[in-house]
Parts: C-alpha cells; structure tokens; sequence
C-alpha cells in the first residue's frame, strides 16, 4: 500500500494536481508549523446558498484587498507563509473551496464554474469588494482567471503561482496517450479511495482508533494539536470526502471550461511564477522511452510554454522561472511570492 500511495504521489506532484486530502499526503514535519494558529478557527463563513457555507480567512487592511485560491485538495492553510507578510501592509483574503478546510460540502459538481460562482458568493456576502489582486496557485489559476473574466473592473492585477494552463488535459493527450492515460487512471483511483473513506464515513466504520488502510484520516505532521481536532471532527463524515472526489474527477472539465480564445486583460500587471523543477514523471511509471520522451516535451515545452501564453495576456505580463522550486513555490519561496505580489500591488490598475 505503502509503494502505491508513493508512486501515486510521484505521478500526480509530476502532473501539478496533487491532492493532499487523503492517501497521498506529502511527508511533512512531525511538529507544528508556529503559522498553522491563523487557521485553526473558521474566518467568516458565508452562507452561499442550499445550508452551505464557504470559510473566508481575512487578514490586514488596505486596498486593493489580495485574493489567495490554493491549488487542488489546498485550502487556506497552505498560503500560511504569504497571507500573514502580505497582511502587514494590505488587506489579504484566502478562502477553502467546498469540502475542504471549514467550507462545508457540496453535491453540486465541483468544477471550476461552480467553484468560482462560490468564490463570487462568498466575496459578497462577507462584502469583501473590489478592487482586487488575485493570487492562484495551480488549479487555483483556473479560478482566477474566470473570475477576472466575469469582473474586468474589479480585478486590477494577478499572480499565478505555477498554474494549471487552460486545454492542458488536451495538450498532455496530444503530447503522448500513454501519459494521459496514466495520469488520468491514477485521479480516478485517488478519487476512489475518497469515495472508498465517504462510504466508510457513512456505515460507521471510519473511526479515530479504527483501522485505516485508505489513510482516510490522515492529516499533516505541521498541524497543531487544535487544527487536528477540528479536521479530524470533519473527515468522520462522508460529504468532505464525496465533494473532494467531485474536484479531482471535473478537472478534465476545468481544463477546457477556461478556455478563452478571446481572452486579454489590457495593461492589467500579471506575473506568472513557473517552478524550475518542472512536472517530471518518473521512469518506474513510464518505462516505455516514447513515453517518457512524451512526458519530457510536456515537462520541458509545453508547461513553459503555456505559462507564456497566460502571461501573454497582458501588455504588462511576464513569465518568472522560479530557480530551484519545485510546484508549490508559495511554500518553498513565500517571501518571492510576497514580493511579486507587491510588485503587482505597486504597479497599479491598468
């Protein structure tokens, strides 16, 4: 079980759609991190419609207020190294997708249109206005970019943090099937297993000192003993893992949703970070060599590449390789990612 979990992980870090809620969770420090206090309770919860309610983390003053979206199975804790900096000088705002975090569960499928109309809710409700900066890392990019779109007045700058690219399912198919299959094959068993803890979940048998083969309550090593009680109060019931399962089987979906040919923000400031460890998948789940020269011109070309394009879409835009950073670059090199969100900040509307 132990070599599958690691291989899956491999494969989907490779990909940049790792999901950190269950049975692939990166090794992590066996101590709290002094930062994971800010999240241990919800922040304002707006209630969006149907009895759910979408957690939003507020922090600081100013304005523009900056919007932090996490990448898929994230939610506001992993900007902890970004949100508290950035909040010294501005008013800055995360919130958790549904299911995930203090956000409560959603039948509705979890795509990124439904994603973003929560996101758009949940900004109203906690009267959280324009105008904004927004700040998507991975999937969190998707988000963002159809956000700007449906409010072209109010958002004044963006920072992708190695984002998603829009047609990318495509674009990995036509580089090579065999890598498309595999990666698709691994989300649909991860989705599995968190169909397999929901199922758990709902009979009774998904309990604290129960067995756990699926790791279905497996949390991080960095979270603090309170952060543990609240998550762990969560994972004991199925709709977290149900709504979890519906983000990773839409981002087939998500990636041709966001799709705009049409698509340019003027002279709006937009810095795209790229990781310079770029997605990488390794040889033991790819031995055939057209496979793996495949998955080295998506690694090597097309993932660059489709961040040109996306900071393509501004006058004002750049692509910034990111040395020596693997994806999650806002938590290997948070003060960069403050940095050049200031830089955005600094360089004003459009």
């Amino acid at each position: 079980m132990e070599e599958r979990v690691a291989l899956r992980t491999k494969l989907l870090l490779a990909l940049g759609v790792v999901c950190g809620w269950v049975g692939v969770s990166l090794a992590q420090p066996a101590i709290p991190d002094p930062d994971i206090r800010l999240y241990e309770k919800p922040g304002f919860l707006a209630e969006v419609g149907g009895g759910r309610k979408i957690n939003v983390v507020c922090m600081g003053h100013g304005s523009p207020t900056v919007i932090l979206t996490a990448g898929l199975g994230n939610w506001s804790e992993t900007w902890r190294k970004v949100q508290a900096p950035l909040a010294q000088r501005h008013r800055v705002c995360a919130w958790d997708r549904a299911g995930l975090g203090f956000s409560s569960p959603s039948a509705e499928p979890q795509d990124v249109l439904h994603t973003t109309r929560d996101m758009e809710a949940a900004l109203t409700l906690a009267r959280i206005g324009g105008p904004y900066v927004l700040v998507g890392h991975s999937l969190g990019g998707y988000e963002s970019l159809l956000f700007a779109d449906r409010h072209p007045r109010d958002v004044v700058g963006m920072v992708l943090v190695d984002p998603s690219i829009p047609d990318q399912q495509r674009i990995l198919a036509k580089g090579g099937q065999e890598v498309a299959a595999l990666e698709h094959r691994f989300r649909g068993q991860q989705a599995a297993t968190l169909r397999r803890c929901a199922a758990r979940a709902r009979t009774g048998d998904l309990a604290l000192n129960a067995p756990d083969p699926d790791h279905c309550l497996a949390l991080p090593g960095y979270f603090s003993p309170a952060l543990r009680e609240a998550m762990l109060a969560t994972r004991l019931s199925p709709g977290g893992y149900e709504t979890m399962a519906s983000e990773i089987e839409s981002f087939d979906a998500d990636s041709a949703e966001v799709v705009d040919p049409n698509r340019h923000y003027g002279r709006m400031p937009l810095i795209v970070l790229t990781a310079d460890v770029g997605p990488s998948i390794p040889a033991e789940l790819l031995p055939s060599a057209a496979a793996q020269s495949a998955a080295a011109h998506y690694r090597d070309v097309d993932w660059p590449r489709g961040h040109d394009e996306l900071a393509a879409l501004s006058r004002r835009g750049r692509n910034e390789v990111v040395k020596g950073s693997g994806h999650a670059i806002h938590l290997a090199n948070p003060l960069l990612v403050v940095d050049r969100v200031e830089e955005v900040i600094r360089m004003g509307g459009r």
